[in-house]
């Protein structure tokens, strides 16, 4: 929580230097895209909206791009500000850009509830045909939301949550094709993944998670 009672949702780098895109979520209750400088502590607000989500920044750390929950959109805007550019608009969610910068995946629907399929599509991030739709296996649930979908140090395959039981996972999906690959295996709490990063040489992931069930009993005594 910051000072001026702004609460903190999301946070992803932006480039190589002290540059953080962030969602805040201010005392209006909207969500916006904000500019945040590591260093210094300098901000400026992005976007005026009610409900941006799922941050990805080109790799030169001048363009973020933004899914807009409420209008069903997902947008680029420059890291400097101004207006948005609407990418893609419908059952659209989690967009992620690639390592290079050339290329945006992004997951789509179909249908509705349980008996929704779901894809990942590849477009390149200005426009254009996709180059690449893999339909996800109707076995696996994947998370719709937040930051869920990424890509490989070596962009060769899409990262993404899946739910499986009662506890989320990590899952690989080479884009050559071929079955998603289970990366963890998360057998008792906290067993809810909030976040995740790959380091620059991919062989490392750094996991945020928490705890889907929170049921201690807790006794207060002694109150006067």
């Amino acid at each position: 929580m910051g000072e001026d009672g702004q609460a903190t949702m999301e946070a992803t780098a932006c480039g190589t230097g002290d540059g953080v895109a962030v969602v805040r979520l201010g005392s209006d209750q909207a969500a916006n895209v904000w500019r945040l400088n590591g260093a210094t502590g300098e901000s400026k607000q992005l976007t005026d909206t009610k409900f941006a989500a799922s941050l990805s920044c080109t790799p030169d750390g001048k363009w973020v791009v933004y899914q807009d929950i409420g209008s069903r959109a997902i947008y680029k805007i420059s890291i400097e500000g101004g207006a948005a550019t609407e990418l893609l608009r419908g059952n659209v969610w989690s967009p992620s850009i690639s390592p290079d910068g050339k290329l945006l995946a992004y997951m789509t629907g179909e249908g509705q509830g349980a008996k929704q399929k779901v894809s990942f599509v590849v477009r390149t991030l200005d426009g254009g045909a996709p180059v690449k739709q893999i339909k996800l296996a109707p076995d696996l649930q994947a998370v719709n939301g937040g930051p869920s979908l990424g890509w490989t140090a070596d962009g060769s395959a899409l990262t993404f949550l899946s739910t499986m039981g009662n506890a989320q996972h990590l899952m690989m999906q080479r884009l050559g094709g071929g079955e998603p690959v289970q990366l963890t295996h998360f057998e008792a709490e906290p067993s809810m993944i909030l976040a995740y990063a790959w380091s620059k040489d991919g062989k490392k992931i750094a996991l945020s998670r928490a705890r889907y069930n929170s049921r201690d009993i807790i006794m207060f005594s002694g109150f006067r």
